[in-house]
């Protein structure tokens, strides 16, 4: 057994939430540290962040009949992941993965897209070896997309006409004297009520066949609208982290699937775009600081992954991901200020 599988099963007997409804970022993050290439802090990390947590409490399996009604109530995370868990057994975890993804896709923004991410995170940890800890960790990530599957409005592509970024950079945001407070899957339920929502995510064009181009353009503008809200870095954080999950499942999924999940990545990103763009956006600018620390991706990865920050680990790893893919100053930069300025959840004004 690796430290990361040992860090899982701790990770698992803590509750998927925790506070006000803050997600559990202690998996994901254990294993964005491994893929930063420093395993060696997985043992610190979890001393720092599993103190926090509650403990979990086992639930049921709930019975196909009772599915639907529990599909986005919170209150039964804990039937959702012994429903996944059963469904496990004996069951090739691919399987399992490829016949839930549609089902869940369109609530992808489920507790803030960290449904979805836990369950990215555990796919690639099985990519790297197949050991119980990690099979479970697909449940328990499944399990919480079910539990908190919310819908937002609009059908990404349904009249495709423009690319992702010309979408987001047009996108009219919620006037903040109209914005709901609160946590991040609160404040995007204002969006019924937003006039142009829903025309926009219908008027995408979604990823085509070879989806390597679109994902990267949806994660690159992401990234100039995290340094363009230094206020709002959290939030804009989950605009890259996102859709650049969709390459950790890419190779397992039929093309139908990853186009489809790609359209709800996109929606995510702006939903979150609509209700927390400041009017301080055009005059960010990176520290010089950033700047020079943007010149060495290797840097990069020890500076976030030594911050033991959930985002700031999960952001820069995202970013470096999607740089080594296509390179783009702006990738580094993000991953940079992620890795010197972002924040975690310690402060209660990480609302993720």
């Amino acid at each position: 057994m690796t430290d990361l599988d040992e860090a899982l099963e701790r990770f698992q007997r803590t509750a998927l939430e925790y506070g006000p409804g803050l997600s559990n970022h202690g998996p994901m993050a254990a294993e964005a540290i491994v893929a930063l290439g420093h395993p060696a802090l997985l043992t610190g990390w979890v001393d720092l962040y599993a103190p926090r947590l509650p403990p979990f409490e086992p639930g049921r399996p709930l019975e196909p009949r009772e599915r639907r009604a529990a599909l986005g109530d919170a209150t039964r995370i804990p039937d959702w992941v012994a429903t996944y868990q059963r469904e496990l057994e004996g069951r090739d975890w691919r399987e399992l993965l490829c016949a839930a993804l549609p089902g869940l896709g369109p609530g992808l923004f489920a507790g803030a897209t960290h449904g979805w991410l836990r369950v990215a995170h555990a796919v690639r940890a099985l990519g790297r070896g197949e050991t119980e800890p990690r099979r479970r960790e697909l449940a328990f990530g499944l399990g919480y997309w079910a539990a908190r599957f919310q819908r937002l409005p609009g059908t990404p592509g349904a009249k495709p006409a423009r690319s992702p970024a010309e979408v987001l950079r047009t996108l009219e945001p919620v006037a903040p004297s109209r914005r709901r407070p609160g946590l991040f899957f609160e404040a995007v339920r204002g969006l019924d009520e937003h006039p142009g929502f829903a025309d926009s995510i219908a008027s995408v064009a979604l990823a085509p066949a070879d989806a390597d181009a679109w994902i990267g353009e949806l994660c690159r503008e992401g990234a100039r609208l995290y340094l363009g809200n230094p206020s709002a870095r959290v939030a804009y954080a989950h605009a890259v982290t996102a859709p650049s999950a969709l390459r950790l499942v890419a190779p397992l999924v039929e093309r139908g699937t990853l186009r489809a999940l790609a359209g709800f990545a996109f929606q995510a990103s702006c939903a979150l775009h609509a209700v927390q763009s400041g009017p301080q956006a055009a005059e960010a600018s990176p520290s010089d600081e950033v700047r020079r620390l943007a010149e060495n991706p290797d840097e990069i990865r020890y500076r976030a992954a030594c911050s033991l920050r959930e985002h700031a680990i999960k952001l820069a790893e995202a970013c470096l991901r999607e740089d080594a893919i296509a390179p783009d100053p702006v990738l580094r930069l993000a991953a940079a200020d992620a890795a010197i300025e972002l924040e975690g959840a310690p402060a209660w004004r990480d609302r993720a």
